[in-house]
């Protein structure tokens, strides 16, 4: 199965946390990483390009936060791909001028420690060791069901609903998809053809059109397209699971 790792590296002092993790694939992948412009030093595309000499770098607008650079990434990966990795850094602090919810109501180490957490066990979710990783490709060989693996399953669309209903035309779903699941935090594996069918150049385009720039804090365009993300696996009537 062809392997294509997204990164959304917005952290760039994250990117060792993010290799830490990846080395437990031990099967071979193409690489792309999203760079924002204005927040990263040049070194850090020498750090990348040691670690994966043939990475594709994308360089992307600070809009629609780590699931903008993975729009931005779909548009360059390879069409015989089999299975898209989606990785990112995460904090949970937002930016200075627009600190997220919980800076606000608990400051801001508290915010690190959990941010810590949810980026650990998100990963975990994906890349624990070589023996999940292998579980995780293994079933996707096996079971034609399989269509999104990550750490936690979540069903609450709530927040959202507005914006949901709103771009769920282009998807083609109805306000029936708002109790499925999707993979909360969007850390996950997906199979490419059910991304490649719904996320077309022209959807890709009209969402980002949409998104405002910077940091942005529920409900958001963003966190509703985290839930399609998942909504479309089931239209495709692939499920989506957790692997231990």
């Amino acid at each position: 199965m062809k392997i294509a790792v997204c990164v959304h590296l917005f952290y760039t002092d994250m990117f060792n946390d993010i290799v830490n993790y990846l080395n437990n694939l031990k099967h071979p992948y193409d690489l792309y990483v999203s760079l924002v412009n204005g927040f990263f030093e040049q070194d850090i595309i020498n750090k990348i390009k040691s670690f994966k000499s043939d990475v594709k770098i994308i360089f992307v607008e600070n809009k629609g936060v780590d699931i903008g650079g993975f729009l931005n990434c779909l548009k360059v990966i390879d069409n015989d791909t089999d299975l898209i990795l989606k990785l990112h850094t995460k904090k949970g602090i937002g930016l200075p001028n627009n600190p997220s919810t919980r800076v606000k109501r608990s400051g801001i180490d508290a915010s690190l420690s959990h941010g810590r957490q949810w980026f650990n066990g998100l990963m975990k979710g994906v890349l624990l060791d070589e023996g999940k990783v292998n579980r995780i490709l293994n079933k996707f060989k096996t079971d034609t069901k399989c269509g999104m693996v990550g750490y936690k399953l979540v069903n609450d669309s709530s927040v959202n609903k507005n914006n949901i209903i709103k771009l769920s035309p282009l998807f083609g779903i109805d306000s029936t998809y708002l109790d499925k699941n999707f993979i909360g935090g969007t850390i996950f594996w997906v199979r490419y053809d059910i991304i490649k069918k719904y996320f077309t150049e022209n959807v890709i385009t009209q969402i980002m059109n949409d998104t405002p720039p910077g940091y942005v804090i529920e409900p958001s365009i963003m966190h509703s397209v985290e839930r399609i993300l998942g909504y479309v696996v089931s239209k495709e009537n692939k499920n989506v699971i957790t692997v231990e």
